[in-house]
C-alpha cells in the first residue's frame, strides 16, 4: 500500500472514529435535552402551544417524554436529521434563492406540514404513575342532581372500569378510535382532571333521570 493510500485510509479511521464517538457522547445529552419541557416549546415551533398547555396544567415539569415515549435512539436521530434538512431547505430555497426572510420562509414551509405532532399517551403509560388506587370518578354531573357514583360503584373506579366502553363511543373527539388510549378520551393529556363536564361529552345530562 504506498505512503499516500496509507495517509486516506488513517483519515478515512480517524474520521469515522471521531465522528461516532461524538456521536456517542452527544446524542446522550441532546436526548436528555430534549425530554425537556422548555426545549420542546423553544426548541420546536409546532410544540409551543402544548407546551403552554403544560405548563398550565397539574403535569407542570413533567418531563414530555415520561408520557410521550420517545424514538428508539437511531430513529429520534434520523427524525432530528430530517427536520434539520427541512429548515436548510427553507432557508436556501426560499431564504436564499427567492430573497424571502427567515420567517416568511418557515412560515410558508410550515403551510406544506399537514402531520400533527405525536400527541395522546396511551392509557398504559399513564397506570406507570396513576395507579389504580388514584383513579377518581367525577363527583357530580353538571345540570344535574346525581352523582357519577350513584351509578358506577362508588367513589373510585379501578382502571378497568375506565376501559368499558366500545370503540368509537367517544363522541366529541378528533379521533373515534381510543382503543388503548382511554385515559385521554375523557382525561385531557395535560390537564389530566377531568371536569364536571366530562361525562356529559357523552352522556347529557338529559339522559339520566
Amino acid at each position: 500500500m504506498e505512503t499516500a493510500e496509507k495517509v486516506i485510509v488513517a483519515l478515512v479511521v480517524v474520521i469515522t472514529v471521531g465522528v461516532v464517538g461524538g456521536a456517542a457522547i452527544v446524542m446522550p445529552v441532546m436526548m436528555e435535552e430534549m425530554t425537556k419541557p422548555e426545549s420542546c416549546g423553544k426548541n420546536c415551533h409546532e410544540m409551543q402551544p402544548f407546551y403552554d398547555s403544560l405548563e398550565e396544567s397539574v403535569h407542570e415539569g413533567v418531563n414530555c417524554h415520561d408520557c410521550h415515549h420517545s424514538h428508539p435512539p437511531v430513529e429520534e436521530m434520523f427524525m432530528y436529521m430530517g427536520h434539520a434538512t427541512h429548515h436548510a431547505e427553507a432557508m436556501i430555497v426560499e431564504g436564499m434563492m427567492e430573497g424571502k426572510s427567515s420567517d416568511e420562509a418557515f412560515e410558508e414551509l410550515a403551510q406544506h406540514i399537514e402531520e400533527k405532532p405525536p400527541a395522546s399517551p396511551k392509557s398504559e403509560w399513564c397506570m406507570e404513575c396513576h395507579e389504580e388506587r388514584n383513579v377518581e370518578m367525577a363527583e357530580t354531573i353538571s345540570g344535574v342532581d346525581i352523582s357519577c357514583a350513584k351509578c358506577h360503584d362508588g367513589t373510585r373506579a379501578s382502571a378497568i372500569r375506565h376501559t368499558e366502553h366500545p370503540v368509537g363511543e367517544y363522541s366529541g373527539y378528533e379521533n373515534p378510535d381510543y382503543t388503548g388510549y382511554e385515559c385521554v378520551a375523557c382525561h385531557n393529556d395535560h390537564d389530566i382532571e377531568a371536569t364536571e363536564e366530562t361525562c356529559n361529552i357523552c352522556h347529557p345530562p338529559d339522559m339520566h333521570p
